[in-house]
């Protein structure tokens, strides 16, 4: 009985060691904000430069989690209609690493706020939506990485971002 204890507790240990390679990461970017819809007869086609931040903890190598916040910046529409926003984010990510480049999808639910400014008044409107996206990091130091990747939320404008950053792993 002694001995299978020990087995257990030996085979217990060996599947911790994928997580002393994984851990907690923090991540930073700037992004392409694209918008091309019509919302309540008003139509959005504008794009701009905006950043996001995000802190993540992957507890093996393929799967973690992650929140985040995305600046959607000001988006300009129609009859002076102006639109300002950013969203909050909660994702569950997968990813397969490939030696220095890997590969990932991420998607998972944003909570999204907009100030809404047109000549009849202003508004605020926010929204729990989808939202989801694919990427690649490159590893160019031990736990310093570069990423590009391209997200989609799924709100009334229907955001869509694409960006680059750094993201470094604790």
């Amino acid at each position: 009985m002694k001995r299978l204890q020990q087995l257990i507790a030996g085979v217990a240990l060996c599947s911790l060691a994928p997580l002393s390679t994984a851990g907690v990461y923090i991540g930073a970017g700037l992004y392409n904000t694209a918008v091309d819809e019509e919302v309540e007869n008003v139509k959005f086609d504008d794009d701009n430069t905006t950043g996001g931040l995000f802190l993540g903890w992957r507890p093996i190598e393929l799967v973690g989690v992650e929140v985040g916040y995305y600046d959607f910046g000001e988006i300009e529409g129609e009859y002076n209609t102006k639109v300002e926003g950013g969203a909050v984010t909660f994702a569950g990510l997968l990813s397969f690493e490939l030696g220095p480049v890997g590969l990932y999808g991420k998607g998972g639910i944003a909570n999204t706020d907009f100030d809404v400014k047109h000549p009849l008044g202003d508004d605020d409107d926010s929204s729990t939506d989808a939202f989801g996206g694919l990427g690649a990091t490159v590893d160019i130091m031990d736990k310093l990485y570069v990423y590009a990747e391209y997200m989609r939320f799924d709100n009334e404008l229907n955001v869509d971002m694409f960006g680059a950053g750094l993201r470094f792993q604790f």
